[in-house]
């Protein structure tokens, strides 16, 4: 996250004073929402930063500046949360990884408590986000729609932007709860015009003035353009009659006529900053190869060219928007392939500097898509253990639309996103891709090699069943030898996790602590570790060592913020199993059943976690005398194995031990496996009067084949006769 973004830009002494809107702004969040939009050149950011600077500021501000990359919920929120925090919101210990975690429900989960936080302080707050128009999706919108209608009362939403946003504003003015500063409002008029001109020892004649004010119609950029055109001019006053065109024109007139006028250095580190959106010091030297950035920079602060500091250290800046959207068509209309060269040294040195996302647009503006490919692929998985999944399918959508699909980094990446995501298909794609992928070259995320890469995926996930899954984990951990990396951590969790499903539990206890106890695991893998080491445990009958890894495990879902994320349900299974093995079943339902919805979620993702919770929450409604709920817990488990005949043993006697707790294991006349759609079909009919025959003539069926379904799914209810099968069947609500 880029500090400046979370600061407002510093107001400047020679800004030209504007009190009326100061006032204007004082007023304006008596009422909860206040929108400034404007076209570019109209000094919206410029006016807020001197009411924040003024003595009107208010007593709290949260501040939020967006761009491009943030048009994403994670983001969105996390710069939000975090803005707010530091104003004095108490809202989680680890920002970044709640909102992530929150992700996949945020009118549920992080917006109510960031309103609960603001709704706790007991003062007011303004909440500022700058150039809101980037934010266009609509779950964003939507969200953005939630949280205006439940501000508390203490919070007052300002937004800035260029246009209006697509938020319910007709129903905030109907309501009254809209104050809305426009063009015509932000419009210099002629006393501030000339303030502007005499700050910079422009003198014109009234009728000049006037003139100039009925050709920029009070547009602050075009004014401030045509100071720094006419200072210095033997006479300024003749020279504004030759100004001619709309706003847009004279914008572009002038910006060519200002940037004629500096030396060709100046001018030519103006064009070449223009590519990135902001600059520090260090970004351009690297971008244009030279020491001079500094000296340059010092420079057109003096000179007040359209530079726009953006903390109160000098260490980033931007132009103003139209100045640098100017510059940079006049750059790539003049060396379109030095525009280019730029973008990748920009995108060279964010990435270098942890500026990923920047980075990676960077990247794509140079339409180097290999390199942003390369990027994406050396960073994703730090950002997926933060949470910011959203953030790298963003990635992937936008290079998916380039030349890039048969990109090794690319497909890695959207195998991995895939499988964490549920989404089988695609994952079954992208790994037939990686199976022709036959070199065995380092990926940029430190992965041996793209049959590494399949090889961990395989094995964590084992949507191929357990003997594959075993099989993959054991050739990732030969492939992964590293110890200080990530995906040796990932390797021996997904072997562990291989062995206890297969039933052997001794090997399972010997790999596992290789990823809970080292410092290069990812969140997400200690927590599956943690949890597995926690269930092979309790198997072996060590109950207290198998509590302290369940409480270890849920410690790190909650020091990350993590509870809402799927893909760590495992650790809900091993504490509510524990929870429940000492006595606390209420406690142990609670934890369960949270564990179960975030399953739910993703219904796609790997089945091997879901078993093992819904064994584990069949036992615990059992103790508790729940039979139904039991029942229907360890069928839907029951369907989940089924496609998995080989290999299957110790899940099948962990089901079976199950079934028994609740009275209705294989010694009371039932196997362990759910009555298919056909024998279900068959019951719905038996509850009836149709006989056997006739229920075969309504389904096309021969009798004979009637009769065997209907014995199979007798023997699978333990039933004797028709009418008990029937009762059965309704107990466990398959009717």
């Amino acid at each position: 996250m880029l500090e400046a973004k979370l600061r407002p830009p510093p107001a400047r002494s020679e800004w030209v004073a504007r009190t009326r809107l100061l006032e204007g702004l004082t007023r304006a969040v008596r009422r909860p929402v206040t929108l400034i939009a404007a076209p570019a050149g109209y000094g919206k950011t410029t006016v807020v930063a001197q009411w924040l600077a003024s003595n009107h500021r208010p007593e709290a501000v949260a501040w939020i500046s967006l761009d491009a990359v943030d048009d994403d919920p994670v983001l969105l929120w996390t710069h939000i949360a975090t803005s707010l925090e530091r104003a004095g919101c108490n809202i989680a210990r680890d920002i970044a990884a709640f909102v992530a975690a929150g992700g996949g429900d945020m009118p549920t989960v992080v917006v109510p408590r960031i309103l609960d936080a603001i709704g706790s302080l007991t003062h007011d707050i303004i909440v500022l986000i700058d150039d809101f128009d980037v934010v266009r999706r609509p779950e964003c919108i939507a969200q953005v729609d939630f949280f205006i209608s439940h501000l508390p009362v203490n919070a007052h939403l300002v937004l800035i932007a260029r246009a209006d946003p697509t938020l319910r504003l007709g129903r905030l003015r109907a309501a009254g709860r809209l104050t809305e500063i426009r063009a015509d409002d932000l419009a210099f008029n002629a006393s501030e015009a000339s303030s502007l001109l005499r700050g910079d020892g422009v003198e014109l004649s009234s009728a000049a003035v006037s003139e100039l004010m009925q050709r920029t119609e009070g547009w602050p950029a075009a004014l401030y353009l045509a100071t720094l055109y006419l200072a210095g001019r033997a006479d300024p006053s003749e020279l504004v009659y030759h100004f001619s065109g709309n706003n847009r024109f004279i914008g572009d007139y002038l910006t060519e006529e200002v940037l004629s006028r500096q030396r060709d250095e100046v001018r030519n580190f103006i064009l070449d900053v223009s590519v990135v959106d902001r600059f520090s010091v260090q970004l351009c030297d690297y971008m244009t190869g030279t020491s001079r950035s500094a000296s340059i920079i010092g420079e057109l602060e003096h000179s007040n060219l359209f530079l726009v500091p953006l903390d109160v250290d000098g260490q980033w800046f931007r132009f103003h928007n139209l100045f640098r959207a100017t510059t940079r068509s006049a750059l790539e209309a003049k060396d379109p392939s030095r525009a280019r060269r730029l973008h990748r040294r920009a995108a060279e040195w964010l990435s270098q500097n942890g500026y990923v996302a920047a980075a990676v647009q960077q990247a794509l503006d140079a339409g180097a898509t290999d390199f942003g490919a390369s990027l994406v692929q050396a960073n994703w998985l730090r950002y997926f253990d933060a949470g910011l999944s959203t953030t790298v399918r963003g990635w992937l959508r936008t290079l998916e639309s380039t030349a890039v699909n048969e990109n090794t980094s690319y497909v890695v990446t959207a195998a991995w996103m895939a499988a964490l995501s549920g989404e089988r298909a695609e994952l079954s794609e992208r790994l037939a891709q990686l199976s022709q992928v036959t070199h065995p070259v380092p990926l940029p995320d430190g992965t041996k090699s793209a049959e590494s890469a399949v090889a961990l995926i395989r094995g964590l996930f084992g949507f191929n069943g357990p003997t594959d899954m075993l099989d993959s984990a054991r050739r990732a951990v030969e492939l992964e030898t590293d110890g200080s990396t990530p995906w040796n951590t990932v390797a021996n969790a997904a072997l562990g996790h291989a062995c206890y499903a297969l039933g052997d539990l001794n090997a399972a206890v010997g790999v596992l602590p290789k990823a809970v106890y080292n410092e290069a695991a990812p969140a997400v893998i200690r927590i599956l570790a943690l949890a597995t080491l926690a269930l092979t445990e309790h198997e072996l009958g060590h109950d207290d060592v198998s509590r302290r890894l369940a409480e270890e495990s849920m410690e790190v879902v909650e020091s990350r913020s993590l509870q809402a994320l799927p893909n760590v349900s495992m650790a809900f299974t091993a504490l509510g199993q524990s929870q429940a093995r000492f006595g606390r079943l209420d406690d142990a339902m609670a934890t369960l059943e949270h564990g179960l919805g975030l399953r739910r979620r993703l219904p796609g993702l790997s089945p091997w976690p879901t078993m093992h919770h819904l064994i584990a929450m069949g036992r615990v409604a059992a103790m508790g005398a729940d039979v139904p709920l039991a029942r229907r817990l360890l069928d839907e488990a029951s369907l989940l194995m089924q496609p998995y005949p080989i290999g299957m043993d110790a899940m099948i006697a962990r089901m079976e031990a199950a079934r028994k707790s609740v009275g209705a294991g294989r010694a009371n006349g039932f196997e362990s496996v759910p009555l298919t759609a056909r024998e279900i079909d068959i019951l719905r009919r038996l509850t009836g009067s149709l006989s056997l025959g006739e229920i075969a003539a309504e389904l096309y069926l021969s009798p004979n084949t009637v009769k065997t379904h209907t014995a199979a799914l007798y023997r699978k209810l333990g039933a004797s006769s028709r009418s008990e099968a029937v009762k059965i069947g309704r107990e466990r609500e398959l009717i």
